[in-house]
């Protein structure tokens, strides 16, 4: 399952996938990321964590992250430049995030992967909106 808040007016948002992930949970979250900044729910130039948290499985592979690359790419130039922190700490998970970052740039998305949330939060410039449930106990 993958879930997301926005905070600061609009200015970040935190999406957590949990439980079991598959494709098209992604797929969705990217065309919400797409929604939500054309009726102005998300701000231009926001930022984005991006972790994961008591993950049974995740049924994606390296084509579903080349697939979500190209809906940003094609269909999400709208939204303009953003950046994404994503905090990765199993192998597969690192192998993902940074093909991620690999294709980010051509639709226009600053990525970088974090083993934690203390170096995250400090690249994206905002302090952890909610440290109840934001927080690295229980994650990857």
């Amino acid at each position: 399952m993958i879930d997301h808040r926005i905070f600061n007016k609009g200015c970040f948002v935190v999406t957590r996938a949990t439980g079991v992930v598959r494709r098209q949970e992604l797929i969705d979250h990217v065309f919400w990321l797409i929604d939500s900044h054309n009726v102005g729910e998300i701000r231009d130039g926001f930022s984005q964590l991006i972790y994961v948290e008591n993950i049974d499985s995740m049924a994606l592979k390296e084509a579903d992250i080349i697939q979500v690359s190209e809906i940003s790419n094609n269909m999400g130039r709208v939204r303009g430049r953003f950046r994404t922190a994503v905090v990765a700490s199993a192998p597969y998970d690192m192998k993902l995030a940074r093909l991620h970052k690999q294709l980010a740039p051509q639709a226009d998305i600053e990525v970088e992967v974090f083993g934690g949330f203390e170096e995250a939060f400090s690249w994206l410039g905002f302090d952890n909106p909610d440290p109840g449930s934001i927080r690295a106990a229980g994650g990857s």
